[in-house]
């Protein structure tokens, strides 16, 4: 199967939207990739608040958080001043106690894919600090966003993360 198109990207739910302003913009003119990676790195936790069970409460309440381990970004096409952005959090695999997701930072204003952001995120104890399985109720709902998120197409991910089993 081949790669997701834009417009294939453009239909996942929208994690959030931003437009591209000077404050975002780097010597050569475009935004630079300390914000695609602040954007996308943003949408994957608010993904995880929102819809995969960790709350802002999730730590003080359950004593567990998620830590990032490994990221890898993939720049495919530039974002310049007025672009507007559009970045689509996705649950892509998980095990026991990580999980891999992805944010698919789109350029609306030039219908373009510009940027697959990948991290791998390990569940842990905030006491001990220590990687631990996630609870059943959050586990659900990750398989049930894995199942859901990207049933239909094939996603532009870079092969170079990955969850070990």
């Amino acid at each position: 199967m081949p790669s997701a198109t834009y417009e294939q990207i453009s239909l996942l739910p929208l994690t959030a939207e931003h437009v591209v302003g000077p404050e975002h913009l780097d010597v050569n003119g475009h935004m630079n990739i300390g914000h695609y990676f602040a954007f996308g790195g943003h949408a994957m936790w608010d993904r995880n608040r929102q819809d995969l069970g960790m709350p802002d409460s999730y730590i003080a309440e359950r004593g567990l958080s998620t830590f990032t381990a490994e990221q890898h970004l993939r720049y495919l096409a530039e974002a310049v001043e007025g672009d507007e952005i559009g970045v689509h959090a996705v649950a892509v695999d998980a095990g026991a106690k990580a999980i891999h997701m992805a944010a698919l930072i789109t350029n609306r204003t030039r219908g373009q894919l510009a940027c697959v952001m990948e991290s791998i995120a390990v569940h842990v104890d905030f006491g001990t600090r220590r990687p631990v399985p996630f609870p059943d109720d959050v586990a659900a709902l990750i398989a049930a966003a894995i199942e859901g998120d990207c049933v239909d197409i094939e996603l532009p991910l870079s092969g170079a993360i990955a969850i070990r089993r």
